[in-house]
């Protein structure tokens, strides 16, 4: 071996030895799962949320779950979703021996406060029961003082700056404090600019042009379609084209929160598409099955489709709940009652119903009932009733002038059919001036062809009613004549 090889065997021995002792590098799994945390409650959406949770559970990062798992809890609420399984979640993970930057200790009753905030925040009158609902906010509801105090303390405190700039929107943005939405939204994009999570909430406090950017950045953000579609819903001419599709898109994301299962039957039900609003309803109900609204909702939609022992059923059950919407399902099922030709249950239920409102609808039922009873006088009493209640109920004004002219009545009879046509009349005008609006270019046209079939609709049927009213005042005016 020369002396040049030897020196080469022994250089590289020595190098291969050096690599065969030096330790693997270390890595601080614990820090990208930090990482991946923030990252993840940044951006914001609830998948987001519930992949950071599940991130930080893994990790044993404790106050990233803890942080998690609230944001969960309030995000759910303004969903309408189930929100107990996240609170159970943040007190499972409250980081009680947590050090503050300054070392010192942090009490565990500090983030125990930030549990009673999300409490705090109302739950959304579509996400459950309405006497549960009721029983819940009466428990967690504090009043203003107490909230102010809390908006103090989370300047500061535990928690990161996320967090309690989420938690102070929550606040701001209540029914208590909502004065003070604008100047803490403006705080918390100047502290947070750029963040999803931020904006999210700020766009649901009143900013939804930041939720249209939100979804054109993020996608897959579906937490933001459904503010969105309520938004639709609140212009000055309602999109219901829009707040449809927003809301699908959101039953999409989130089946299980009959909060928009609710949104998407009552826009279905506005637009008298009953087989889609009945679906709607049936999968509130399949979350909440005792979802006062939702029940509503089923029993008109039944009615409307003719089914009528099922609509007897869905209203009895309201009934039998008691406590919400019981002048509604009483005249619902003696509407339905009536349509199967059982005169005495429908008399019987319909008093009930004026007993606890005397709704126009119920009064005009009440007169038809009277009217198949021979109970004429009574029938016109009825009526003159419900259009004492709202003086545009065609139909009502139709039937008076029917009832005064079995009663011979001839004149009060022929101011009652004058009165149904200039009431058909308006409707008729009201209607063709929604379809001119409604289909204004053809591509509006074409989005908005169910709200125009439905105004079509409407107005077909005031057209009709109204040639009855006239040929029927024409042949009053002939009588009256015949006997002077």
């Amino acid at each position: 071996m020369t002396r040049a090889l030897a020196a080469f065997v022994l250089t590289t021995a020595g190098l291969l030895a050096g690599c065969a002792t030096r330790p693997a590098p270390v890595i601080d799994t614990s820090r990208l799962a930090a990482a991946d945390v923030e990252r993840l409650v940044s951006s914001g959406c609830y998948r987001c949320l519930e992949a950071a949770f599940a991130t930080a559970a893994a990790a044993g990062l404790r106050e990233q779950a803890f942080e998690s798992a609230l944001l969960l809890a309030a995000r759910s609420k303004e969903l309408g979703l189930p929100h107990g399984r996240w609170i159970e979640a943040a007190r499972g993970a409250v980081p009680a021996g947590t050090m503050l930057a300054s070392t010192l200790p942090l009490a565990s009753a500090g983030w125990e406060k930030l549990i009673d905030i999300v409490l705090s925040i109302p739950l959304d009158p579509f996400s459950g029961d309405r006497d549960a609902l009721m029983i819940e906010n009466a428990a967690t509801r504090r009043q203003r003082p107490v909230l102010e105090q809390w908006r103090r303390e989370l300047a500061a405190g535990p928690g990161s700056s996320l967090l309690r700039s989420y938690l102070d929107l929550s606040l701001a943005c209540g029914p208590l404090l909502y004065e003070e939405r604008d100047a803490a939204s403006d705080a918390a994009l100047r502290l947070h600019p750029g963040v999803a999570l931020v904006q999210y909430r700020v766009g649901i406090c009143g900013r939804t042009t930041l939720l249209t950017g939100l979804l054109q950045r993020i996608p897959d953000f579906a937490d933001a379609e459904f503010e969105l579609g309520r938004a639709a819903l609140q212009r000055e001419r309602a999109d219901q084209e829009e707040a449809l599709r927003r809301f699908v898109a959101a039953h999409r994301a989130f089946p299980a929160s009959p909060t928009i299962a609710s949104a998407i039957g009552s826009v279905r039900q506005d637009r008298e598409e009953w087989e889609e609003a009945l679906l709607a309803y049936e999968a509130a109900l399949a979350s909440v099955p005792t979802h006062r609204d939702a029940l509503l909702g089923r029993t008109v939609s039944l009615s409307r489709l003719a089914r009528h022992p099922e609509a007897l059923t869905a209203a009895t059950t309201l009934i039998d709940l008691g406590s919400w919407f019981i002048s509604d399902a009483y005249y619902w099922r003696a509407w339905n009652a009536y349509q199967m030709n059982d005169v005495e249950a429908a008399r019987v239920d319909v008093d009930r119903s004026k007993a606890g409102f005397r709704s126009p609808a119920a009064l005009l039922l009440s007169g038809v009932i009277a009217w198949r009873e021979k109970q004429v006088p009574f029938a016109e009493t009825e009526f003159e009733a419900a259009l004492a209640a709202d003086f545009g109920y065609c139909e009502a004004a139709l039937y008076l002038g029917e009832a005064r002219a079995e009663r011979r009545r001839w004149e009060d009879s022929l101011a009652a059919f004058q009165h149904a046509e200039q009431c058909f009349t308006l409707a008729i005008e009201t209607g063709s001036k929604a379809i001119e609006q409604l289909s204004a270019t053809e591509a509006s046209a074409q989005s908005n062809a169910r709200q125009i079939a439905s105004h079509q609709r409407t107005v077909a049927d005031a057209e009709r009613r109204r040639a009855s009213a006239i040929q029927r005042a024409s042949s009053i005016r002939a009588q009256v004549k015949s006997t002077r």
